[in-house]
């Protein structure tokens, strides 16, 4: 394994070819398997060069080019992309492409579907915190669905096993895009990642109803998007078609008293080989903490519960039960800290959503977007 990243995270401005002149020097002199520029900002001709660096690399498996635009224009960046496009695209062997905190949005979309229709090797595939809204998603996803069509017409079986594109601001409709794309990786989809993009119920019940389908999911993060009673409903009808999911967070997701309910209620006769069960700051209350101990039975592979700032007593007798269970089946040390606990309220009427508020970075990173 040959990895190159002397570089990386050093905060350097990298504007012409010449300015990485001594980097693709060095480069080119490598056999490598992976590589990793984050944590430094890149012109377009630093960029071209880099690429020109790396078009022969024939062994490349890994890219890891997160955070690498920081303040630059949003007409550079597509081109910057469009350039390592090139290089990568023809890449037998690279299964990996990491190009997280780049806020490229729907116009740096574009180059990239180029790059999944055309090699179809990729496996791990992180895109968080990109900007791309409900047009990138689109774009990203009609990109998916045409490389799956390919395959399915060329009798190759779909490799991407790991998708990761959380902090996107999808919304309900975006989501509706990428989940068509997911539907279509069904048989070979382990690992997907969507927190923070302001998906609302509706939009979890289509996303939750195509990714059904993935039987072989492991690993599933919904964090901070907006479930309610309809949400927590069509997931918990998903569960018992996901036997090897180890990995469930669906914290800070507005479950609600009921919505809880009916995610616990379902996880208690499925999915056995869970790791970690997430539910924080749900509003999960003491008639749902009193069903945890129930589905507990048979988690014998349970290394962390979270069931922090819900709105049942840290002391009472929920909590007692839950934590006998756990010491019964040797994994007293699963259970958080319950130090933010909070008071129950009246429940919303059914369905009905509370205004979402948006952290200020990732409504700062859309009005960056606005014009893309």
């Amino acid at each position: 394994m040959v990895v190159y990243n002397e570089i990386q995270g050093k905060g350097l401005k990298l504007n012409t070819a010449e300015d990485v002149k001594s980097y693709c020097e060095a480069i080119k002199q490598l056999k490598l398997t992976e590589i990793s520029l984050g944590g430094n900002t890149y012109g377009v001709e630093a960029c071209k060069a880099i690429a020109d660096a790396l078009k022969d690399q024939e062994e490349l498996s890994v890219v890891k080019f997160s955070d690498m635009f920081t303040g630059r224009l949003k007409d550079e960046i597509p081109l910057c992309l469009d350039a390592f496009v090139l290089a990568f695209e023809n890449k037998k062997k690279l299964v990996e492409v990491d190009l997280s905190d780049n806020a490229f949005g729907p116009a740096g979309a574009k180059p990239l579907m180029r790059l999944l229709i055309n090699n179809r090797n990729i496996e791990i595939l992180r895109l968080n915190n990109n900007g791309l809204g409900i047009e990138g998603a689109r774009l990203i996803s009609e990109a998916l669905v045409e490389a799956h069509e390919k395959n399915v017409k060329e009798g190759a079986p779909d490799r991407l096993k790991v998708i990761v594109a959380g902090r996107n601001r999808m919304e309900s409709p975006g989501v509706g895009h990428l989940s068509k794309a997911l539907e279509a990786f069904s048989a070979s989809l382990k690992h997907i990642q969507m927190p923070q993009n302001s998906i609302r119920p509706e939009g979890i019940a289509e996303l939750v109803e195509r990714i059904s389908k993935c039987e072989n999911l492991e690993f599933l993060d919904l964090q901070d998007n907006t479930f309610t009673l309809p949400g927590s409903q069509a997931i918990a009808k998903a569960f018992p078609k996901w036997p090897n999911l180890k990995h469930l967070n669906l914290g800070d997701c507005l479950l609600g008293a009921k919505g809880g309910l009916a995610v616990i209620k379902a996880l208690t006769d499925s999915n056995h080989k869970l790791e970690r069960i997430a539910l924080f700051f749900n509003e999960i209350n003491a008639k749902g903490a009193k069903l945890v101990p129930e589905m507990l039975v048979g988690k014998e592979h349970l290394k962390s519960i979270e069931l922090n700032g819900n709105t049942f007593d840290s002391e009472g007798s929920e909590v007692e039960a839950i934590k006998k269970q756990l010491e019964r089946l040797g994994k007293e040390d699963c259970l958080d800290e319950l130090d933010e606990m909070e008071e129950e309220e009246e429940e919303e009427e059914e369905g009905e959503e509370p205004a979402e508020e948006e952290s200020q970075e990732v409504d700062e990173l859309a009005k960056q977007l606005e014009t893309l």
